[in-house]
């Protein structure tokens, strides 16, 4: 388990922080609801990532496309999720720590039980990278694992 410094633990602690805002906040209502996610990756190898996703996730692929010009992809779904895993020769790693890189740095989603869905990586050898993280008024219980290229996901619940 990793020990989060004082700007990732910001950081990490900011989705759940939104959750919290005050009622006098003025911002423009929601634009939407959801009841599933979805990501898309870059990843220098399809076949284990796809592994990855179906052994440690549950997920099932959906669609595989053959590679075209210097392309491949599948798309994998499950429990809500969507996810949808790219290769391209050309791709270049971002390196370094995500937290430390711009733009993305992690993805989220919002399962049904977090002791049900910690107790099931867990189970599949998916060890937490920071959490999990109890409930507290305004802020969800969550946990962020990392998938097999290094890539972090955080699963919120109650």
């Amino acid at each position: 388990m990793h020990r989060a410094g004082p700007a990732l633990t910001l950081l990490l602690a900011l989705p759940i922080a939104l959750q919290a805002q005050s009622p006098n906040d003025v911002s423009a209502p929601a634009a939407f609801t959801t009841t599933g996610a979805f990501f898309s990756l870059s990843v220098s190898d399809l076949d284990a990532s796809v592994k990855w996703y179906m052994e440690k996730l549950g997920l099932k692929v959906v669609q595989r496309l053959p590679k075209v010009d210097k392309a491949s992809l599948a798309i994998l779904s499950g429990g809500g999720l969507i996810v949808e895993l790219v290769h391209n020769d050309d791709a270049k790693p971002r390196g370094g720590d995500p937290v430390l890189t711009l733009g993305v740095f992690k993805v989220g989603v919002i399962v049904d039980s977090i002791n049900k869905t910690i107790a099931t990586l867990r189970a599949r050898q998916v060890i937490p990278a920071f959490g999990p993280y109890p409930a507290k008024p305004g802020a969800m219980a969550n946990v962020i694992v990392r998938d097999n290229a290094g890539n972090l996901i955080q699963f919120f619940g109650r």
